[in-house]
Order: C-alpha cells, then sequence, then structure tokens
C-alpha cells in the first residue's frame, strides 16, 4: 500500500484513503482521478453519486436560472455580494481539484455501535475536508464551470452589451444610485488589441456621465482648480449599491474577486483587476481569489505529466495578467500657482499588515515614502473598498510638471501572494470645497513605555498640529474615507494608523511610536520589507561633510549590514532638510556620502561595490514645514543597487 500520496508527495497514514493535503484517493493522480461535478444552479463543487446539491439544495444536473451564472447581474444583494467573498479571511489556493469520496461500506454488524459510529465520523470529517476545499478550489472559477456545463447542455449564453457600453453602463446605474451595472459580470474577451491614446474629458456635473468616463480632467471645477482621473467611478466594474457615494467614506459592501479572465473591456491600466506583487513567484498560488491556480497546479504535475506545456502556458498568462501597472495620468498644464496637492486612491483590499506584504509606491519612477506608510497601514478585509486621500509634499510637485503622471504600486521585495485592486486614482491641485468632511482626535505615546510623546507632528490628508504635553491633539477638515494618521518625533520611527471615517463623524487614533533601532539587525529587516534602510545615527558638523566621532555605531551597522550580503552593491545617499539653499543642500548631500563611501572603503568594502548618491532636499520622508519632520528628512540612506 502507498505511503505517499502519488499526486503531492504527502505521507499518508493508515486507513486514510484521501490525501490530506491535496485531496487525492490514495493511488490515484490527477490524471486518473474521476472528473469533478458542479452544481449547474449556483456552481458548487458536487460528491460522486449526491442527488441534490448541499449548498442551495438544486437537484444535481438541475438546468440553471438566469440569476445563478457565475456573477449574475451585479446587482450588490446579499445572496450574491456574499458569493465571491463569504469568508472576509484569505485563503491560500489549493494543491489541486479534489476527488469527491464515494460512499463508504457500512461497518460489519459484528463490530458493535461504537465502531459503526466511529465510522461514520471518520467518513463525514473527509467528506467534510474534501467538499471545504472543493469549494474554495472553485470558488473563482464558478463562472466557467458553470458556462462549460451550460453550453454541454445547450442553455443560451449570457447576453453581452454593445462594444464601448460599459463605461456609461456603469456610471448610468452605480453613479446615480440605482443599484449595479446591468452588464457587470458577464463574460468578455480580454481586449488584445493595444490601448488607445488617453483622452480625458472635462466633467459636466452629471453624475452618471462624469462618473462613467474612465478618463477625467476638469479645469476650476468645484472641487479643485484642477483635477485628473484615471479609472471610472463604478466599484471594479460591479456597480454601487442604491444611495451610494464612494466620496461620503463609506466602505463598500463585500463584492466578488476581480476575475482576471473578465477585466471590464477598456479599463486602464491598473484598474479595475487584481494585481499581485512581482516579487511573488508564480506556483506557490496567490492566497487571494485563485487568480495564480493554473500556477500551482503545474508546480505540482510531475514533469511528463500529460498537458503540462499547456499548464505551464496558462500560468505565463495568469502571471502576466496579475503583474502590478502602472495608473497613467494626464495631467496637462498645471495652474499657474500651487498650494496643495492631493492625491485620492479607491483602494480594494490592501492588508500589508496581517499579511506582512510590503507596498512600494512611486510616480513616474519617484518613490514617495508617505505613501507608501499610509497603504501599507491599511488592513482591509477583502474584497471591500474605500477612498484614501493622501497629501503630496510640494518636494514632488515637479514631477506632476512632465504633463504625464505615472503612478505605481507593486511590492516587489517580499514575496507575499497579498492581491489588490484599484477602482480609481485622482490628482487634485488646489483642492477646495470638500463635499465630506470628518474630524480626528489623536493621541501620540511612546510604544514601550506608554508614555506621552510632546511635540509630536500628526498629519493627516492635507491637515498637520502638534501634540500638546498629553501627547494628543485634534485635526478637522479632513477628506472622508481612510483617514490615514502619521505621526512623527524626533529619536522615534514614523508611524502610521488608519481611521475608517464616514462623513460628519469623530474619529480617534491612538499613535505608537518605537525608538528608532539602528543595529546590523534592524537594518538587515528594512532592507528586506523595503529595499532601503534610513540611518540617522550618522552625524556630520554643521555645514559640513565631516564626520562626527559619535557616528562610529551606526557606521559599524551598516559596514556589518554589506559584510552579511558579499557580493552586493550599495547605494549610500546623502539628503537634507528644505532649509537654506536647494543647490547648496544638493551638493552637501552629496558630500556627506562620499564621506561614508570613504569611511566603508577604509574598513575593508571593496569600491566596486558602493555608489554615493545625493539628493539634497528633493526626497522627504516627512513634512519640511515642522521641526521633527526637518529632522527625519535630515539621514543617510542605504540600499541594495538594482
Amino acid at each position: 500500500m502507498e505511503t505517499t500520496c502519488k499526486q503531492c508527495g504527502a505521507s499518508l497514514g493508515d486507513g486514510e484513503a484521501f490525501c490530506t493535503k491535496c485531496g487525492t484517493r490514495r493511488g490515484e493522480s490527477m490524471a486518473s482521478a474521476p472528473a469533478q461535478r458542479f452544481c449547474t444552479k449556483c456552481g458548487a463543487a458536487l460528491a460522486a453519486g449526491i442527488q441534490f446539491c448541499t449548498k442551495c439544495g438544486s437537484p444535481a444536473g438541475a438546468t440553471p436560472t438566469p440569476a445563478a451564472s457565475g456573477h449574475g447581474n451585479g446587482a450588490l444583494t446579499p445572496a450574491n455580494a456574499s458569493a465571491g467573498s463569504a469568508s472576509r479571511t484569505r485563503i491560500p489556493a489549493p494543491a489541486a481539484a479534489p476527488v469527491a469520496a464515494p460512499t463508504p461500506a457500512p461497518a460489519a454488524k459484528s463490530r458493535g455501535p461504537a465502531l459503526t459510529i466511529a465510522a461514520v465520523l471518520v467518513v463525514f470529517a473527509i467528506l467534510a475536508a474534501a467538499g471545504i476545499v472543493a469549494f474554495f478550489y472553485i470558488a473563482h472559477r464558478a463562472k466557467d464551470a458553470v458556462g462549460r456545463i451550460e453550453r454541454a447542455q445547450g442553455s443560451s449564453p449570457a447576453k453581452t452589451g454593445a462594444p464601448g457600453s460599459r463605461g456609461v453602463a456603469a456610471g448610468n446605474s452605480g453613479a446615480a444610485g440605482a443599484g449595479a451595472p446591468t452588464n457587470v459580470g458577464v463574460a468578455a474577451p480580454i481586449p488584445t488589441a493595444a490601448p488607445g491614446p488617453i483622452v480625458p474629458v472635462a466633467a459636466t456635473g452629471n453624475q452618471a456621465k462624469d462618473w462613467a468616463l474612465e478618463y477625467e480632467r476638469t479645469v476650476g471645477g468645484p472641487e479643485a482648480d484642477l483635477v485628473v482621473r484615471t479609472g471610472d467611478i463604478n466599484n471594479l466594474g460591479f456597480g454601487w449599491p442604491a444611495g451610494f457615494d464612494p466620496f461620503s467614506g463609506k466602505s463598500t459592501p463585500p463584492h466578488p474577486f476581480p476575475d482576471i479572465n473578465h477585466i471590464p473591456p477598456g479599463a486602464p491600466a491598473g484598474t479595475d483587476r487584481i494585481m499581485i506583487g512581482s516579487a511573488v513567484i508564480p506556483g506557490y498560488g496567490d492566497g487571494y481569489s485563485g487568480s495564480l491556480t493554473d500556477c500551482l497546479i503545474a508546480k505540482q504535475l510531475p514533469p511528463d505529466a500529460k498537458g503540462l506545456p499547456k499548464v505551464e502556458a496558462a500560468c505565463k498568462r495568469e502571471r502576466q495578467l496579475t503583474m502590478p501597472q502602472p495608473i497613467v495620468l494626464d495631467v496637462g498644464d498645471l495652474p499657474a500657482t500651487i498650494h496643495a496637492v492631493e492625491i485620492q486612491i479607491f483602494a480594494d483590499d490592501f492588508q500589508a499588515p496581517s499579511l506582512h506584504s510590503h507596498f512600494q509606491v512611486s510616480l513616474n519612477g519617484t518613490r514617495i515614502p508617505s505613501f507608501e506608510y499610509a497603504l501599507n497601514a491599511i488592513d482591509q478585509s477583502g474584497p471591500i473598498g474605500k477612498l484614501l486621500t493622501l497629501q503630496l509634499l510640494p518636494e514632488y510637485w515637479p514631477l506632476l510638471k512632465t504633463g504625464t503622471v505615472k503612478l505605481l504600486i507593486d511590492d516587489p521585495t517580499t514575496h507575499v501572494p497579498d492581491g489588490y485592486a484599484v477602482d480609481f486614482v485622482r490628482i487634485l491641485v488646489n483642492p477646495r470645497n470638500l463635499k465630506y468632511q470628518v474630524s480626528l482626535a489623536a493621541s501620540v505615546v511612546d510604544a514601550d513605555k506608554h508614555t506621552p510623546i510632546a511635540g509630536a507632528t500628526v498629519t493627516a490628508a492635507l491637515e498637520t498640529a502638534s501634540t500638546d504635553r498629553a501627547g494628543k491633539c485634534e485635526l478637522t477638515g479632513i477628506p472622508a474615507g481612510l483617514v490615514v494618521a502619521t505621526a512623527n518625533a524626533t529619536g522615534y520611527d514614523e508611524n502610521s494608523v488608519p481611521v475608517d471615517l464616514v462623513a460628519g463623524q469623530t474619529g480617534q487614533a491612538q499613535i505608537e511610536l518605537h525608538r528608532h533601532q539602528e543595529s546590523t539587525e534592524a537594518l538587515e529587516k528594512a532592507i528586506a520589507e523595503t529595499g532601503t534602510a534610513a540611518v540617522y545615527g550618522i552625524h556630520f558638523d554643521t555645514d559640513s561633510a565631516k564626520l562626527r566621532p559619535d557616528s562610529l555605531p551606526a557606521l559599524d551597522a551598516v559596514l556589518g549590514l554589506i559584510r552579511r550580503k558579499p557580493g552586493s552593491r550599495w547605494i549610500i545617499s546623502g539628503h537634507t532638510d528644505n532649509q537654506g539653499n536647494a543647490d547648496h543642500n544638493q551638493t552637501l548631500s552629496e558630500r556627506r556620502a562620499d564621506s561614508v563611501v570613504a569611511w566603508l572603503k577604509a574598513h575593508g568594502v571593496s569600491a566596486n561595490q558602493l555608489v554615493a548618491q545625493g539628493f539634497g532636499a528633493t526626497r522627504p520622508v516627512a513634512d519640511n514645514s515642522t521641526a521633527s519632520g526637518r529632522a527625519l528628512n535630515r539621514r543617510v540612506e542605504v540600499a541594495i543597487a538594482k
């Protein structure tokens, strides 16, 4: 008798008829396992020999009703809103399609009632485990399975909307609050033609029409001097509940996972689709919606399995469809005077705190640390969307002058399969007249001592305040939604806390700050998570590049970091605050980086491992208008060169 599973290689215990890892019957591989059946009404897996679906009660083989196909008409009723996300906790994709267990033979009478009960319990446990695994395995593919069965039975396919109607349909139904669009969820081929040029259109004030626009550029409107948007406002194509306004701060109801095989036609790159960090290795599932299931199957098939090349091709296609893409915004000419810039992201299902992913955010290739703090603080159970409003610091405004801005969200370092989605992105230059506002009362404390931190700076959107002696402050006039409050104080690591606030509410946020650590281990952890590490313990004489003696502990930590990664190339960069002349700050930052590189070379690091760079005040991590922000901006950074 086999002691290992022929499908996945897992160990099999005595008396186990099925593998507890992948669900395959003992002695069978995927090629010999019987075909899985699915309910033609709800798409649930059917165990062998059953006459009625255990999920919806329909007879096995019953003809589906119009409302039973995959996503149906997309209306967010309690039934289909939970169909794609009954569990709000992510699950890893199973190794392979499980095999339904046959009805066991009854136990011998001579064994007595106890043995009979035990046997029934064992069989029930096996059936339950197989059913659970089967349900999650086919959850994201139920549409396709039902579609194949319907075609085999001769049922008519769902009618699709007219070409190009997707944006208008979404806007007319969702924007006006009349419910979900009628065409949502209908199977549509993935566009193969090259995307057309971006043609933004000015808003008209007609909400239904304006929200249907995939690209907007409005000058002198009621919200700001300039509003630029990419992505129609339609909840990833699922539509809004009646009367729902995404700018009011309300979260969307749970909705099905976006299907990579049915990306809405015409959806701008980076919107209305699942994206999974570029560091995720195909073959381990995606932990989100089953979007990389073919990659998982390809990994577990033996090298000589029939059809392996086809599965590998499907895996490559899945990885391509989920690769992070930049969201392109056509900014055009900017107003003559700029006093504030906000960027709004309707973010769906970011879960960095619980899944330990780490997102990087860049505009035209330049990372925006304050945006990264905010996105990595969000822990949305999903799939649920929410509006996030972020302040773009003045030092990054020149990035908008190129006329075209590419916003990229990616996790290129952790390999964590944290899938996420974006409905739309907006840039507001000189925003005004907020329709929905909230207030926030914040307190800042030492994470270890639990004592208040006075003089800390708290920022949320465009609002900033300093804490009093009790470590408290209040911010008002913040856009409703996911309010991300970020606190910083001299000697501490910056930290952000999200607060979910609906228009008119006042929220509470307690932000804990940890003392900044600069041991080799702490730097190594920062490099692993973010690709860069800030060092504040390297000190220089005033307006000089001469290293002070008290810099030795931090320099030793950097030296230890480099020695732990032999053969790696490192970028040592200098940064200043914005005080003084910009050209002088640029030169000073370059000289300080050179000084650190010279010290490392003198202590045995090869010259070809080190690159010195200076950025002056152009790459702040905090607001230069506050003393604590300026202190955080005066730093040396260490990063692995790509």
